[in-house]
């Protein structure tokens, strides 16, 4: 008797994963002219020609390795927080999430040389389309707090952007600096932005003391 579709395992659907793990590991952090097409298939257990079957080419191979990589970090922004964790405890936590991520990928984009310049405009076109849903889970932790007192009443639509705009900012600008030290760097700027309420001026702008 013929087994129903659905009572066959979907080897294909691991299979690919197996290959994208593999290509997510050896891409991350490294340069994209030094990971070779061998290697990856080597670390997924497949020949060189099954990989081809699922990924035609190296840029494939790449671009969906990094969506996976965007799509692990978008489940830990929006991981179910436990039931007492503060709003200031989760954007903590999605702030090491986004540079634990984008450090690798945006290192990997950083030493794209000039013959991969399409690579690098389809991979920046690839972080922006998923900027969105890292704001919107930013700024849920954000209004959160907001409604519970622990942030002031700050912009919750452009202060994720901000957000974005420093980790990636400080990745690709910070050098060889710890990532520890950028991840200080920039809950430190956020919380007492968010936290301490703005000043109020003690004489109107241009009166005399």
């Amino acid at each position: 008797m013929p087994l129903d579709a659905e009572d066959i395992p979907d080897w294909r659907a691991k299979r690919r994963e197996e290959i994208l793990a593999a290509a997510t590991t050896l891409f991350a952090g490294r340069d994209y002219a030094d990971v070779q097409v061998d290697e990856v298939a080597k670390r997924a257990g497949v020949g060189k020609a099954t990989l081809y079957r699922y990924f035609p080419s190296k840029e494939d191979l790449y671009l969906e390795s990094l969506e996976r990589a965007l799509g692990g970090m978008e489940e830990r922004l929006n991981a179910q927080p436990a039931p007492a964790a503060t709003a200031i405890s989760r954007l903590k936590t999605m702030v090491s999430a986004l540079i634990d991520t984008l450090s690798e990928q945006l290192l990997t984009l950083k030493l794209m040389g000039g013959d991969q310049s399409d690579l690098a405009d389809r991979t920046r076109r690839v972080l922006r389309r998923r900027s969105a849903q890292t704001a919107a889970s930013l700024r849920q932790v954000l209004e959160d707090g907001v409604a519970a007192g622990e942030f002031r009443r700050i912009d919750t639509d452009i202060t994720p952007l901000l957000i974005i705009g420093m980790v990636r900012g400080g990745i690709m600008l910070a050098g060889d600096r710890p990532r520890e030290a950028l991840e200080r760097a920039v809950l430190d700027l956020v919380l007492t932005a968010a936290t301490t309420p703005p000043a109020t001026a003690s004489h109107p702008v241009g009166s005399q003391t």
